[in-house]
């Protein structure tokens, strides 16, 4: 009888353990069981990866969305110490309140007036209330929307710009002629010579297209980019995104002309604004090139702005606090465009 008790148990054991598998296996076919669900789900969740972010530790990161989409998930750095910033490893980082700390504490004000509700929710009535606007420009500046050469301006930006360096230019060209707008040439006028990276608008059979050009070391080819047919007389924005990398023309990549792979350059002259600094001669734009913003990652932030001292029309560089005004020694000053919102 002892015997057959643990017989019969044993089967019941048996029996039940059947019994779980089949009922696990049934509840997999059955779109709506839990276990079915909680199995789909785990393929969909997130993961979050380790910290790989080149040059910083753990806890000095946070997790952003990708240009991938599909919610993958990325990370970016944090920048946290205004004593050592380098533009090749900290461009692309999120900055802290305590690396912005000194800066807020003298940033320039301008007095203004807004308008607020004064019988609200019907709001048939206004008032007009005072309040204080924190400014891009210092005291004794106007920011304006653009400046307009006429073909005789041109401005030394004073930077010294290899084709690894990170910018973005926003600018209008007003007519059909092709010209430079943007750039510079060190050791002749040839697109061969060292250190040439310059923007340009240019006509080629026809063809009216933005071009990127650039080169790396001495005796390289010509590598340029092209961004159509824009003789729209439009704004348009032209970002270049470090070596061997597509330039984007209002986030569309531009065109690559050439299958050369560039190296560093190492650039003798300095960039011009309006205009190509080609060593011993510049070239300048023609009638009708507008810039609105110019950005080169790190080394200068230009703003269209006018003196209010003496209203000279030129470009305030919030990087180094310095006014750059028309550096042509003969002929008219740059158009002003209108004031900025």
């Amino acid at each position: 009888k002892e015997m057959l008790k643990k017989i019969l148990l044993a089967l019941i054991f048996v029996i039940t353990a059947i019994t779980n598998v089949t009922h696990a296996e049934d509840d997999m076919k059955t779109v709506a069981s839990k276990a079915y669900v909680d199995t789909k789900i785990e393929t969909k969740q997130l993961k979050i990866p380790a910290a790989g972010q080149p040059g910083v530790g753990a806890g000095e990161t946070v997790m952003t969305y990708t240009t991938n989409g599909n919610g993958e998930i990325g990370e970016r750095g944090l920048y946290s110490d205004i004593s050592s910033y380098d533009a090749n490893t900290d461009g692309d980082k999120l900055i802290t309140a305590s690396a912005l700390n000194a800066t807020f504490t003298n940033l320039p004000t301008t007095p203004t007036t807004k308008l607020e509700c004064a019988n609200s929710p019907a709001c048939t009535l206004w008032t007009i209330v005072d309040q204080t606007a924190y400014d891009i420009l210092p005291a004794g500046y106007t920011r304006l929307e653009y400046i307009q050469s006429t073909g005789t301006q041109y401005i030394d930006t004073g930077i010294l710009l290899s084709n690894t360096d990170v910018f973005e230019i926003s600018f209008q060209s007003l007519n059909s002629l092709e010209t430079p707008i943007m750039g510079a040439i060190s050791g002749g006028t040839s697109y061969t010579s060292t250190g040439n990276l310059s923007v340009t608008y240019t006509v080629l059979s026809g063809l009216s297209a933005y071009s990127v050009y650039c080169d790396g070391a001495a005796g390289n080819s010509n590598y340029s980019w092209n961004g159509g047919n824009r003789a729209d007389g439009l704004k348009h924005t032209i970002k270049y995104n470090g070596l061997n990398i597509a330039p984007t023309l209002d986030g569309v990549s531009m065109t690559q002309v050439g299958t050369h792979t560039l190296t560093e350059n190492t650039p003798t002259v300095t960039t011009w604004l309006f205009g190509r600094n080609n060593t011993s001669t510049g070239t300048l734009s023609q009638n009708g090139i507008r810039i609105y913003n110019v950005n080169i990652q790190g080394k200068g932030h230009f703003i269209p702005a006018k003196r209010n001292s003496d209203d000279v029309i030129g470009m305030y560089d919030t990087v180094t606090g310095t006014f750059f005004t028309n550096a042509a020694t003969s002929g008219p000053d740059f158009t002003a465009g209108p004031p900025a919102d």
